[in-house]
């Protein structure tokens, strides 16, 4: 039994030390999307919705590379406000997937909401993610838009479509902050 083991495990470093030095890479598309990295300050406005009153909005976004490349990621903090009185805290990864030939986003926040989105990239300035959300115990249809204003501001619209209705949750303006 002993040197089933030994042999066994032995096996197993053989194994994973021929998949490092075979490791795989990052797809060349995650150059596309490198722009999304570092600190963004936001301010916007989320309209009245399903989701509560209208109010404007504070986020702070802290986007950078991770697990080797293969993903952005980041967390969105919403500031706490009189008109906001339940911030949105969330965290997210951004990759590319070869097999599909689609960026994916996949978000998890504080309200227990998950979702998977796709896109098939940049179409000039603008990218759009839309995929599966779940929030409150339903499904939703989420997209995300986004448009490059330069390399240091863009523009961002969450639409949720929940019950054959569309919502605007949030529309607001990002701007690259200032590095400390």
């Amino acid at each position: 039994m002993k040197t089933l083991v030994t042999t066994g495990a032995l096996s197993l470093l053989l194994v994973a030390s021929g998949l490092a030095q075979d490791a795989p890479t990052p797809a060349p598309e995650m150059a596309d999307v490198k722009y999304f990295a570092g600190s963004w300050r936001c301010t916007g406005d989320a309209p009245a919705s399903p989701f509560g009153p209208a109010h404007k909005t504070q986020t702070s976004l802290n986007l950078k590379s991770d697990l080797d490349g293969f993903w952005i990621a980041g967390t969105l903090v919403e500031a706490k406000t009189a008109s906001n009185r339940i911030p949105v805290k969330g965290m997210f990864h951004l990759g590319y997937d070869p097999g599909s030939k689609q960026y994916v986003v996949v978000w998890l926040d504080n309200f227990g909401s998950w979702s998977t989105e796709m896109s098939p990239g940049w179409r000039g300035s603008d990218i759009s993610f839309v995929g599966d959300q779940t929030l409150m115990g339903k499904k939703a249809v989420a997209r995300d838009t986004f448009v490059k204003k330069g390399e240091n501001e863009f523009t961002h619209k969450f639409e949720l479509t929940m019950d054959a209705r569309t919502s605007t949750i949030v529309e607001e303006t990002c701007k690259r902050a200032a590095k400390k």
